[in-house]
């Protein structure tokens, strides 16, 4: 075993900064897969010939939060080279061919010391019989402005490669919530080479993969009665500047709040658009409650940009205007107008709103009836309710009329008080979805008229036409059931007669005429 040095000048400095870089933990990750998966590319057909058993590049990440915290990540590509060990070391010191994934010289470095306060490498490149180590030790590095590294090289057989990164003593460990996260970004933001079979990326024991949503094969929004389309276009936009922007763009079979949206590559790597945060421009996509920002997604090349040397977001140059209008044109466009058919589309089959999305809007609901006055009186605390359980397993109130015979999938429920003109009510909230119950709103109450059950049904054409997805249309539709419930009561207490005959033509209006868009 041998030791040298290395000169790691200029930029020591540099290494001091890099933990409070405004970094996510799947793209600093992906800092060292890229370097990984650079170095298959570069070297893919000695790689080959070098295992004539079959070769594929696999990388592999573990993380462990105890003890400090240790991430480590190894790889078999070929390796660093020893014509290119000193340069690897060197703050923004860019490669011969920075043409790949490795372009500025900065990712390494940069991901280790935001990470860790220690970080070691050890590395042997295809054909060279020697294999190199090398330990940061940050602090100290900064504190004493030391610019030179020792090296440790120990003997290896030519056909060995591989590299593996130790980092310790964690400034941000990853907790839980975060490593499944991280899994699944970096399956969105390296799908291209998923797909094509070039890598397998293996995250604290799980392989990485990404799931494609299926694209939506349906007829028209108003040819319901129509052929088949598959609802998805391929992209060749070009701004004024020259640049082009190839891909596609499509409509997702079921709708998803967190996972519509552009995906935009450069080099075949996600840079904007990965797992949660997709690249959603409200000039396509409407405001965060529409249709067309839960149904549309695609993938876009942007190789004719620049990135910013983070890797995570893209150097527009002024020109992410123009990008949207023609972008927006072309999928406007006929015979295949994209945009309107992610708006206006309703799939046959119920789509029920996710029971924390429906949670979350339904305690907003029952929060502000404990605040707001009706008339002089001030409304009741709420009491509160958990996540409803199936219907069989549901309590009726007691004294409550019983439910109609068909089977209901509830979703949530929430119960309250509400004082109103000096009344008290129990309410009873119900959101349900039954395709055999024609109304949409069903009012009960017991004989004492002091309990109240309302339950709103998702399966209603209008439900269906206006309110299918989660969105904030829904909390005022619910509220206006509500409101309607309690007033049919209110006015029986006052002695009209037959005042149910209004919610009855409030049903029928909203399953006929009402339930249609033009």
């Amino acid at each position: 075993m041998a030791e040298h040095e290395i000169s790691i000048r200029p930029g020591v400095a540099m290494l001091g900064l890099f933990p409070h870089m405004k970094y996510q933990p799947w793209y600093a990750l992906g800092e060292l897969v890229d370097n990984a998966i650079q170095s298959y590319l570069s070297n893919r057909d000695a790689l080959h010939e070098a295992n004539p058993e079959g070769y594929r590049l696999r990388i592999e990440i573990e993380v462990d939060r105890k003890d400090g915290g240790l991430i480590v990540v190894r790889d078999n590509a070929a390796g660093i080279a020893h014509t290119d060990w000193e340069r690897a070391f060197k703050v923004a010191e860019p490669p011969s061919d920075n043409s790949g994934l490795s372009q500025f010289g900065v990712g390494m470095k940069a991901a280790c010391c935001w990470f860790s306060r220690e970080w070691s490498l050890r590395t042997t490149h295809l054909g060279e019989q020697v294999i190199r180590g090398v330990e940061f030790d940050v602090p100290v590095i900064v504190a004493s402005r030391d610019e030179t590294l020792d090296v440790i090289e120990e003997p290896t057989d030519w056909r060995t490669h591989f590299t593996e990164i130790r980092m310790s003593n964690l400034y941000r460990a990853p907790q839980t919530r975060t490593l499944d996260k991280i899994r699944t970004y970096l399956g969105g933001i390296y799908r291209q080479f998923l797909r094509n079979g070039d890598v397998d990326i293996v995250f604290n024991g799980s392989q990485v993969a990404y799931d494609e949503p299926p694209v939506l094969k349906a007829p028209r929004y108003n040819d319901r009665g129509g052929e088949p389309i598959e609802w998805r276009k391929d992209v060749d936009v070009r701004l004024s500047s020259g640049r082009r922007v190839t891909g596609f763009v499509g409509i997702r079979e079921k709708g998803s709040t967190s996972q519509a949206g552009l995906a935009l590559f450069y080099r075949h790597k996600v840079v904007t658009g990965s797992g949660e945060e997709m690249y959603k421009p409200e000039y396509i996509f409407g405001r965060s409650n529409s249709f067309s920002s839960q149904r549309v997604f695609g993938e876009l090349h942007m190789d004719d940009f620049n990135v910013t040397y983070t890797k995570d977001a893209l150097v527009w140059y002024d020109e992410e205007d123009e990008f949207l209008e023609l972008l927006r044109t072309d999928l406007e466009a006929e015979p295949k107008p994209l945009l309107k058919q992610a708006e206006n589309y309703r799939a046959r089959e119920v789509t029920i709103p996710p029971k924390d999305v429906a949670g979350t809007m339904l305690d907003q609901i029952v929060e502000a009836f404990s605040v707001v006055e009706f008339d002089l009186e001030k409304v009741d605390a709420p009491v509160g309710g958990e996540p409803t359980l199936p219907i069989e397993e549901l309590s009726p109130k007691e004294g409550a009329e019983p439910e109609p015979a068909t089977v209901e999938a509830v979703e949530v429920d929430r119960d309250f008080e509400v004082t109103t003109e000096g009344q008290k009510w129990d309410v009873s909230l119900r959101l349900v979805a039954d395709e055999a119950n024609q109304n949409w709103l069903t009012v009960h109450t017991n004989d004492g008229h002091d309990q109240i059950t309302l339950s709103v049904n998702q399966a209603h054409p209008f439900m269906r036409a206006f309110c299918e997805l989660p969105g904030q249309e829904l909390e005022p539709v619910w509220r206006v059931a509500i409101a309607l419930g309690l007033a049919q009561e209110q006015a029986r207490l006052g002695g009209a007669k037959m005042p149910g005959l209004v919610v009855q033509k409030v049903n029928t209006l909203l399953r006929t005429v009402l339930s249609h868009k033009s």
